[in-house]
């Protein structure tokens, strides 16, 4: 018979026993986001492997997207060396909630038989929208293009590109690269605002010699202990790679890419402007307000010059807040440079129209914000050409800055006490008495003597020490002065 313990703890005690024991916190990491995200994620996840023949492991794989979540729900599946070719037909090859891109080897062009070939799978979930930009095939390289719209993307980027890409390991890998190059460079320009994504099979091969902004994010061994499976973008820590068991026989291991990358809303807190509405209205009640104003107020209640400035520019600013509107705007690290306020108020209208449920409303509204989009990047592309077409430096700096995006660092003071009194030394010898006994004026050059002492001016008894106020006979002036001000500043 079991011996009872001597005393049974319940109540109050045993609650607070099992909030002692239970964990606190959050579990973190890339790969958390990641399930927590679904498709919703910055960058897609994908798994990348070398299968050498995917017919027969097709099963293998079906059987991974029923056991394995990370596997359902990834955005892409890249595999090189697929081995396929005109007589196995894609119904035998579909995945459930994928769609299936391939590209087969020619043996026209590549000049052999068997082997070589790419294929992509698109979650469904996560894109419908693909389109197939080129596919390359020749003895030292293939490559397949596709560009993917997601539902969900970052505001920076229009699309996802990928490149499949596979250089077989007895070639002229100089020319693969060369090649390869080109056809990312004509994408390119072609896409600007999408974000290209190379991965593959490089074997001996390196982006990075022939494009250094392209970044090489695999670190993990993918054949025994060489780096063969390469995934290139140009987002410093985009992706984190963690190898996968192999499928089948392959002796490449499969490697899951897991976003690892933050969008630009998330990086910094959005910024905050308030600007002055400078209107004919507006201008006329400040002027009104200032005639009105008995300024002998502020000189008999003021007793030095330094106060009666700051008294009365502080009452204009006063009155400038009071009678003229201001207006703030909130930008986001993400905003587009060509994006301006006309661009969003037509969204606007374009999502009051869809929330009406007119559709011929929504259907003009939407062309009309298509075409304003259009319209808005042709004229900010013809800005930057006119300022690397003229002759000022600063235009074309400018432009370099907002091409790439270039943010100088402010500079800040150095808070060290031991400058600051070297430096009030050093500006402060000036100030020094020459009289001292042991310094021999005589000795000093001309250009460092000082100056001879001035007779002070005499004064009335009963004259103020500081000179006199000066009185405000024109308080338009100082209006005046004030729009001009606005004016160069760029107000209207």
């Amino acid at each position: 018979m079991p011996c009872e313990p001597p005393y049974a703890v319940t109540g109050a005690l045993a609650l607070a026993l099992a909030a002692k024991r239970r964990r606190r916190g959050k579990r973190a990491g890339a790969l958390v986001r990641l399930r927590q995200r679904g498709h919703r994620t910055p960058l897609p996840g994908i798994f990348l492997s070398n299968v050498r023949s995917l017919s027969n492991k097709i099963d293998e794989l079906q059987l991974l997207m029923g056991k394995r979540r990370d596997c359902a729900t990834s955005a892409v599946l890249c595999f090189t060396e697929t081995w396929l070719c005109g007589s196995i037909p894609d119904s035998a090859l579909q995945l459930a909630g994928f769609q299936l891109f391939r590209a087969d080897r020619n043996t026209e062009l590549s000049g052999k038989t068997k082997g070589g070939g790419i294929c992509f799978y698109t979650n469904s979930g996560w894109c419908n929208d693909v389109t197939v930009i080129q596919q390359h095939c020749s003895p030292d390289l293939e490559t397949f293009f596709i560009n993917c719209k997601p539902f969900y993307s970052p505001r920076e980027f229009a699309s996802f590109i990928l490149a499949g890409v596979y250089i077989p390991p007895q070639t002229n890998v100089q020319d693969a690269q060369r090649t390869l190059a080109d056809q990312i460079l004509r994408v390119e320009q072609t896409f600007p605002d999408s974000l290209v994504i190379v991965l593959g099979d490089f074997n001996k091969g390196n982006l990075t010699h022939e494009l250094p902004k392209y970044r090489q994010l695999i670190k993990c061994p993918t054949r025994e202990d060489n780096i063969l499976d390469h995934c290139y973008t140009t987002i410093s820590n985009a992706y984190h790679a963690v190898p996968r068991a192999a499928l089948g026989h392959s002796d490449h291991v499969m490697v899951h890419l897991i976003p690892a990358y933050r969008q630009k809303l998330k990086l910094c807190k959005p910024a905050v402007r308030t600007s002055k509405q400078w209107s004919s209205e507006a201008v006329e009640d400040l002027k009104a307000c200032l005639e009105t104003t008995d300024w002998d107020v502020f000189r008999t209640a003021t007793t030095s010059l330094d106060e009666y400035t700051e008294t009365v520019t502080s009452y204009i600013s006063f009155c400038e807040d009071c009678c003229i509107p201001s207006r703030t705007r909130v930008s986001y690290n993400n905003d587009k440079p060509w994006f301006s306020p006309k661009l969003r108020q037509l969204r606007l209208q374009k999502e009051e129209a869809f929330r009406s449920g007119d559709r011929d409303r929504f259907k003009e509204s939407k062309y009309r914000f298509s075409k304003a989009v259009r319209d808005a990047k042709r004229l900010y592309s013809e800005n930057l050409k006119k300022q690397f077409s003229a002759n000022d430096s600063a235009s074309v700096w400018k432009g370099l800055r907002q091409i790439t995006n270039y943010k100088p660092k402010s500079p800040h003071s150095v808070n060290d006490l031991r400058l600051a009194n070297e430096l009030n030394d050093f500006y402060c010898r000036f100030e020094r008495q020459w009289d001292s006994p042991n310094i021999n004026i005589n000795t000093i050059p001309r250009h460092h003597q000082p100056l001879p002492s001035c007779t002070p001016i005499p004064t009335s008894a009963g004259a103020c020490p500081h000179p006199q106020l000066p009185t405000l006979k024109d308080p338009l002036s100082l209006i005046n002065i004030w729009s001009n001000i606005g004016q160069l500043a760029g107000r209207p």
